[in-house]
C-alpha cells in the first residue's frame, strides 16, 4: 500500500514516544529522533509504513539500550483486560449469536494502541471497548462464519497487548463453534512496540488452551520473507488466516495469490484516517475484510 504524509508525521511521534517509554534519559530521546528523521528522509516515502516503523524501533532499541520499552505498559494493559475477561466471556455466552459476539469483541481490542496514542489509562480503555461493542460492523461476519465451518486449521496473527485477551475469548468460540478446529496463534519474535510476544501470551494463559508460535522477526505486521522457519511450516499447512490490526493489514495485503493462498480475513479498527480512506471505510469503524 502507498505511504501518505501524515504517516511520516505518526511514525516520527511514535520513535520519540517509545524513546521516553524507553529511557528517561534526554540524550537518548535526541539520538533517536535524529536517527529517525533520517530513515524517514531515506525510506519514509518509498517504503510501506510498517517497514518504516520496523526499523524506528530497531533504533529505539538501540540507543536506549532497552529491549521491550512498552514492557510495563503491556503488563498494565493485559492485566486490566483480565480483569474484565470474565465479563466479556459472560457477555458471549448470554448472546444469541455467541460467535458473532466473539467477532464484535475481538475486533473492538484492537482500539487499545500505544501506537496510536500513548496517553492510555483505565478508564479510557474501558470505555472504548464497551463503545465499541455497540459498535455495527463494517463487513459482513457471515461469510467469514462460513469460511469458519470448511476450515480445519486458523493461523490467528496476533496485534497488540489487552487486546490478546479478547482474542483469547474469539479462539475460545471458534473451538466451541467448531470442536475440531486447530487454532495457532501467532506472536511477534521480538518485542516492538506494544505487540503481542510469549511474554503476554503467558500472562493471560493464551498457551493453556490453542498453540502458539511466534513468526520470527520484530516486523511491525507480517513480513512473509522475514518470518522464521516453523511460521513458515504452520502457514503453509493452514487454510484460514485471521489478521489482527492496522499493521498485518498493511503488510499482507502487498502480497498476491500465489504468495498468499489461503482465505484471510482482516479484522481491524480503522483508527487511521489514511487507512480509512484506503480501506473504504469511516474512521473509527470496526472493519472486517477478506483477501
Amino acid at each position: 500500500m502507498p505511504i501518505s504524509l501524515d504517516c511520516i508525521i505518526c511514525l516520527t511521534r511514535q520513535s520519540l514516544e517509545a524513546a521516553r517509554f524507553a529511557s528517561r534519559d534526554e540524550f537518548h530521546h535526541t539520538a533517536v529522533l535524529k536517527r529517525t528523521l533520517e530513515v524517514v528522509h531515506d525510506k519514509g516515502f518509498t517504503t510501506i509504513p510498517p517497514l518504516v516503523a520496523q526499523e524506528i524501533q530497531r533504533i529505539v532499541r538501540d540507543e536506549t539500550g532497552n529491549a521491550d520499552p512498552y514492557s510495563v505498559q503491556k503488563q498494565e494493559f493485559n492485566n486490566l483486560m483480565l480483569s474484565v475477561r470474565e465479563p466479556l466471556r459472560q457477555k458471549i455466552r448470554d448472546s444469541e449469536h455467541p460467535l458473532r459476539m466473539a467477532v464484535q469483541i475481538a475486533i473492538a481490542g484492537n482500539a487499545i494502541d500505544y501506537a496510536v496514542r500513548a496517553d492510555w489509562n483505565t478508564t479510557m480503555v474501558l470505555e472504548t471497548i464497551e463503545s465499541a461493542i455497540k459498535q455495527p460492523i463494517n463487513g459482513d461476519v457471515e461469510p467469514f462464519i462460513e469460511s469458519v465451518t470448511h476450515s480445519r486449521k486458523i493461523l490467528y496473527l496476533l496485534d497488540n497487548c489487552g487486546e490478546i485477551v479478547c482474542d483469547q475469548l474469539l479462539m475460545e468460540e471458534l473451538r466451541r463453534f467448531q470442536p475440531k478446529l486447530s487454532v495457532t496463534a501467532v506472536v511477534r519474535g521480538t518485542a516492538v512496540l506494544n505487540d503481542v510476544t510469549w511474554s503476554d501470551v503467558r500472562q493471560v494463559g493464551l498457551d493453556n488452551s490453542v498453540a502458539v508460535i511466534d513468526n520470527g522477526n520484530d516486523a511491525v505486521g507480517t513480513v512473509l520473507e522475514q518470518c522464521g522457519s516453523e511460521f513458515q511450516t504452520k502457514f503453509r499447512q493452514t487454510d484460514l488466516i485471521i489478521a489482527k490490526g492496522l499493521a498485518n493489514y498493511e503488510t499482507l495485503i502487498e502480497y498476491n495469490r500465489t504468495e498468499l493462498p489461503q482465505t484471510v480475513y482482516y479484522f481491524f479498527k480503522a483508527k487511521c484516517p489514511f487507512i480509512a480512506r484506503f480501506a473504504d471505510v469511516q474512521l473509527g469503524d470496526l472493519v472486517i475484510r477478506s483477501q
